[in-house]
């Protein structure tokens, strides 16, 4: 029976998971030295152009819209961006255009169907021009007075939200954000222990890896929740959004190469469907993934950027190469099969270094554990429904097969898709018409 050294693996795991983990602890401790903007500073409210790209989005808009019309902030503007619907889409986001903050724009079958990227982007021209012609529903506002905000289709905010992302773009103090990203929770949490799953990882990630980033100005914006100044959209020179399957995650690095601040607001969050089938999700996963790897052209001109701090760019570059944590991930659970079928032996030494029985396996529990314990201690502060004492170890060890099973398939998808070179972009699919946003107890 062959004895494979997996050594380099678990230093390969230690130093990726282990430095970056590292950092965010020491980054969440100082955490507190900068405090969430709680008024508008020395400058009036920001105009707010909620974008919603939308195509075959019947079973969702509605309650969509219906949520917004509840938001207490009168300075803004949804536009629904129906890209070619073959179904009801447009006609029941229509009913809301005579509230005056609606607005239904069709693009053509020609247009229609390239993906999220090339919808945002005819979003974004359209801002620019209703600027430039003192669209009078924009109030007189500037371009350094008006945010882009994006939200998928069945995404419900809380009726303050606006109010508490507002002060970020607000004031002289504020003047370098460029971007800013709210939580994302799953709003139909309960339904199974998938979508359970997903709302952990979506709370957690939150908690642990952006509230912790937020110091650095290095937070990754989202495809949901997030919240740009036009001006810095301009100012990239090109259409912001890119065909990149990540297009979030590629924005967010174009501005922070650009010198923009990107912040994270914990005080609100976007509700958005969790997917309740396994088959759906992985091919979801296997998208992001894609994305994250063609975000890797950026690596250069980050360490190029000057006006980037070395911290931001270590921060960014480490957060680009945790993919790899995935393919790590997948490799040993590979090991681990053959050596459970008896095919091989695996021999790791990366600990021996530690002679205390005791301290080994304390050191290789903390390392294995560490990073998805605090996911779990992060989500049970910031959970809509906590979960009780007796679940919360059950459901550790539920959320860790999950991710090494969810993310390790995706891993090997997404690398079939960049060896097929297919980069096609799949909508994800919706559940049900009415989801109940779960609010934090």
């Amino acid at each position: 029976m062959p004895v494979v050294d997996i050594t380099w693996l678990s230093w390969l795991t230690y130093l990726i998971v282990g430095y970056y983990a590292l950092l965010l602890g020491v980054l969440a401790v100082r955490r507190r030295r900068r405090p969430h903007p709680r008024t508008a500073g020395d400058g009036r409210p920001p105009f707010m152009v909620l974008v919603i790209p939308a195509r075959n989005e019947e079973r969702v808009i509605g309650q969509t819209l219906k949520t917004l019309e509840a938001l207490d902030y009168p300075d803004r503007l949804t536009l629904v961006m129906d890209d070619g619907s073959t179904d009801a889409t447009a006609v029941i986001a229509s009913s809301f255009t005579w509230l005056g903050r609606v607005q239904v724009v069709s693009r053509s079958p020609e247009a229609a169907g390239q993906g999220k990227g090339a919808v945002l982007n005819h979003a974004f021209a359209l801002v620019c021009r209703m600027v430039a012609e003192r669209d009078p529903r924009l109030r007189g506002r500037s371009v350094e007075e008006v945010v882009v905000g994006v939200m998928d289709a069945d995404g419900q905010l809380e009726g303050d939200a606006l109010g508490k992302v507002a002060p970020y773009f607000s004031g002289q103090q504020n003047a370098r954000v460029g971007g800013v990203q709210i939580g994302v929770r799953i709003a139909n949490a309960t339904a199974n222990l998938l979508t359970r799953m997903q709302d952990l990882e979506f709370v957690g990630f939150s908690a642990v890896v952006q509230d912790s980033r937020d110091s650095l100005g290095s937070v990754g914006l989202g495809g949901n929740g997030q919240f740009t100044r036009l001006s810095a959209l301009q100012g990239l020179s090109r259409d912001p959004w890119t065909a990149c399957l990540s297009e979030d995650l590629d924005l967010s690095l174009s501005l922070a190469e650009a010198g923009w601040d990107i912040r994270y607001c914990s005080d609100t969050f976007v509700a958005q469907q969790g997917l309740t089938r396994i088959w759906p999700l992985l091919r979801q996963r296997a998208r992001w993934i894609q994305g994250h790897y063609q975000c890797w052209r950026h690596l250069p001109p980050i360490w190029g950027s000057r006006r980037l701090a070395w911290r931001a760019k270590l921060d960014l570059s480490a957060y680009l190469m945790m993919i790899l944590f995935i393919f790590v991930v997948s490799a040993g659970w590979v090991i681990s099969l053959l050596a459970w079928a008896g095919l091989l032996v695996p021999v790791n030494t990366s600990l021996d270094v530690i002679t205390n029985p005791y301290l080994h396996n304390v050191t290789q529990l903390v390392l294995s554990a560490g990073p998805l314990a605090a996911f779990v201690i992060g989500y049970q502060l910031r959970a809509a429904t906590r979960l009780r004492w007796w679940e919360v170890l059950a459901v550790a060890g539920l959320f860790t097969a999950y991710v090494s099973m969810v993310w390790a398939w995706g891993q090997a998808w997404a690398w079939l898709r960049i060896v097929t070179r297919h980069g096609g972009w799949a909508k994800t699919p919706r559940v049900s018409a009415e989801i109940a946003v779960q609010m934090p107890v």
